[in-house]
């Protein structure tokens, strides 16, 4: 009976023995009700056991399964990190020690820009308890966020050096009623002009360490803050304020319509005033309405810390949460790419990016005395032209204008 009750609780236990708990249970045949209750009883225990195996196996799945979308969260990985670890010619030239990589990255949307402290907490350490240890690493300076290419990029793509675009130069609505059965209709007039732009090319290169090419995050961090950056920045700073010539991009404020003064009213008027009336002159105009402004940090630092008489802020809210800022229902891109005091309204559905060649990543031994000094070029590139379909439906002027 003894090792009958050792079997019982070894089948409760752990699941198993029930090739003794069964030899024991046959040695009592005399007891034919106590073997039927116990047989019961393991048959019981069995099933509770096999339930407990698969809800565990379902837990693991359930947590394995979690794991995996965090994992493959794509706002959790770095596509840069991602396409530097993937190519087979940065492998190459890491391992033969000369020669060149190229790494296309792709449209620079898809490239995320936000700033990485890599130093810090996991700098320190408690005394006598764990050693500090320091890896190598790259801190970036500051870097602000770009948002004028969001706008304007819809992913439009050509083979060629030059783009060729049919822009409406005139309209003049002659839709009226007819004057009478069988009288002439009104006609309505346009005219077109066939505009030709070159693609021009946004470059720079820098200097780096062999021993960066070792560590393909810390590579990408300092690409993505510094050459990215710059490349981004230079592009903003060329369509809002490129001049057109040489081989500089024709600007949004070159072609922009000047703010009409006339739509200022009375003696006193705000920032928010002239921006509003900017939104209006497009309308006017019976142009694609405006969608966003362009204004500089320190003029938003302004509009925000705009009062009414009793001292409330109108537009800012220093108790609240951080949020994209946005005036008279449209999103403002704040930039250092266009002069304080300036403003920009526009239409992103009236102007575009093209681009011809993708930013660009290229990395080389084979530069100068880069074999003697350790050293490695990377060279960052695209090639690209804003195309301007309807200006009207832009906008420029000062913050500070004054009632004609």
């Amino acid at each position: 009976m003894d090792k009958l009750i050792d079997a019982y609780r070894e089948v409760a236990t752990t699941g198993t023995g029930d090739y003794l708990f069964t030899t024991e249970c046959k040695k009592m045949d005399h007891k034919i009700e106590i073997q039927t209750a116990l047989e019961e009883i393991k048959s019981s225990i069995t099933g509770v056991a096999e339930r407990q195996t698969q809800m565990q196996t379902q837990v693991d799945a359930i947590d394995l399964q979690g794991r995996q979308r965090h994992t493959n969260d794509p706002n959790a990985e770095d596509m840069l990190v991602k396409a530097l670890g993937e190519s087979d010619e940065l492998k190459r030239l890491v391992e033969m020690g000369k020669g060149c990589a190229i790494i296309r990255l792709g449209d620079l949307n898809a490239i995320p820009m936000q700033r990485k402290i890599l130093t810090g907490g996991s700098m320190t350490g408690t005394a006598g308890v764990v050693m500090p240890e320091r890896v190598g690493s790259i801190v970036p300076l500051a870097s602000r966020r770009l948002f004028l290419r969001d706008l304007l990029f819809r992913g439009s793509k050509t083979t060629g050096n030059q783009v060729y675009f049919v822009k409406e130069q005139t309209f003049v609505n002659g839709a009226s009623p007819q004057a009478g059965e069988g009288a002439v209709k009104s006609e309505t007039t346009m005219s077109f002009t066939t505009v030709s732009l070159p693609i021009q090319t946004l470059a720079h290169h820098l200097n780096a360490s062999k021993q960066v090419l070792e560590d393909v995050p810390t590579l990408a961090a300092y690409i993505s803050t510094r050459l990215l950056y710059g490349l981004r920045y230079r592009e903003e700073v060329q369509c809002i304020s490129g001049d057109g010539t040489g081989n500089n991009l024709s600007g949004l404020i070159g072609q922009a319509s000047p703010f009409n003064l006339a739509l200022l009213t009375g003696v006193s008027h705000t920032p928010l005033d002239i921006l509003r009336r900017a939104l209006e002159q497009v309308e006017l105009a019976d142009e694609v309405p405006a969608g966003f402004f362009c204004l500089s940090p320190v003029d938003i630092a302004n509009i925000e810390l705009l009062k009414d008489t009793l001292g409330r802020y109108i537009v800012g809210d220093p108790g609240g949460t951080a949020e994209a800022l946005s005036l008279w229902g449209k999103p403002v891109i704040s930039t250092t790419a266009i002069t304080p005091g300036t403003f920009l309204a526009g239409s992103s559905e009236s102007a575009e990016l093209v681009d011809r060649l993708d930013a660009t990543v290229e990395l080389s031994y084979e530069d100068r005395d880069n074999f003697i000094r350790n050293a490695v070029t990377i060279l960052c590139e695209e090639r690209t032209v804003l195309c301007t379909y309807r200006p009207g439906a832009f906008v420029t002027g000062t913050l500070n204008s004054s009632p004609a």
